[in-house]
């Protein structure tokens, strides 16, 4: 590992030099941006199209690479589309990721595989050293790292928008019906309040948006779903974000189960006068847990749950609440949503699965 405090004189050039020629050699690079590099967005953005590489994030570097870009690409990696692009690239640049199996093996099938030459830049140096070995390790800021690279590469043209293309639509249709329903209904709220930053608990529309959410801008999407899925983490987190930022709206995404670990954080909610809308998704029980059951051919066990009148809860607490279905028209939706975002309370708006 060849540490870089970028002093032109020092050996990091060694290393950054062989770095852009293996890119620059590369008739198929592509970029996976992870959690570290969400901070150097422009950089990121700069080097994809340098590379002419499609930039696939994980779920915690969503909108490194804004939604539209044609580089940019949402879906997650442990999609079968997705671990194709992966498979097929002859030089992937790995920027503060930890190619770990919370992204790149969701579903536990081990088959995620990176055949091509892996070069890795982290600022933690045992995070070089876990997991897949990589062929170049770079430690080093990411901001500070991608703009040394950029120095040494020149524009080229390799097909990098149609490939990220290909790995969007392929994506989009292996996507189970009911997740791309969920997705697409995120993106209408996305679209209707695109300022607001996402912090999510363990549920449907969570994992959902995990596959694909496109994010408008970096640090804007986080959640509890992924490791061991802790319930009850979206509402008191969600409030952290309100007040870290009072002027953004704060979009909790949770579940009928989740949301009842952490009930008694309305109150807090009520107190700070957090800017908050909590979406609701109420199916009346672990309905992930109840599908997973039955797919395996046992029989639903403690996964039903008796659920509290969320709206009426919410008033009692002093919050704005309404009930909306999924299916709810445009016109309604923004209206729901838009005045839920003036409003001087927080509000709940109950989702009827």
């Amino acid at each position: 590992i060849v540490e870089l405090d970028y002093n032109p004189l020092d050996k990091s050039w060694v290393a950054i030099d062989r770095a852009a020629r293996l890119l620059s050699s590369a008739e198929r690079p592509l970029l996976l941006i992870g959690g570290g590099a969400r901070q150097a967005a422009p950089q990121l953005s700069r080097l994809a199209e340098m590379l002419d590489a499609p930039a696939l994030m994980t779920i915690n570097a969503r909108g490194a690479l804004p939604d539209g870009h044609p580089l940019a690409l949402s879906c997650s990696p442990s999609l079968p589309a997705a671990r194709r692009l992966i498979a097929a690239s002859d030089v992937v640049l790995a920027v503060g990721c930890e190619l770990g199996p919370t992204d790149f093996d969701m579903y536990v099938d081990g088959g995620f595989r990176l055949p091509g030459a892996l070069i890795r830049v982290d600022i933690d140096p045992e995070q070089l050293c876990r997991g897949r070995g990589a062929d170049l390790p770079l430690l080093g800021d990411a901001k500070e790292t991608l703009q040394l690279l950029t120095l040494q590469l020149t524009d080229a043209a390799r097909q990098g928008e149609e490939r990220a293309d290909a790995a969007r639509r392929l994506a989009a249709a292996e996507m189970e019906p009911e997740h791309a329903a969920d997705l697409a209904w995120l993106h209408r709220v996305r679209d209707i309040l695109p300022q607001a930053r996402w912090v999510g608990d363990s549920t449907r529309l969570v994992y959902a948006g995990n596959l694909g959410f496109c994010a408008p801008r970096g640090n804007s999407w986080f959640n509890a779903s992924v490791g061991f899925g802790a319930l009850g983490y979206g509402l008191p987190a969600a409030i952290g974000a309100a007040l870290a930022e009072p002027d953004r709206p704060v979009l909790c995404l949770a579940g009928d189960g989740g949301f009842q670990f952490t009930l008694a954080e309305m109150g807090t909610a009520m107190e700070t006068r957090a800017r908050l809308i909590v979406l609701l998704l109420n199916n009346r029980g672990y309905g992930e847990i109840k599908s997973a059951m039955r797919a395996a051919d046992m029989e639903p066990l403690g996964v039903d749950l008796y659920t509290p009148d969320f709206p009426a809860l919410a008033r009692a607490y002093g919050w704005r609440a309404e009930t909306l279905a999924l299916g709810t028209p445009e016109p309604l939706l923004r209206q729901a949503l838009e005045q839920a975002a003036a409003a001087a309370n927080p509000t709940l708006i109950e989702i009827e699965a």
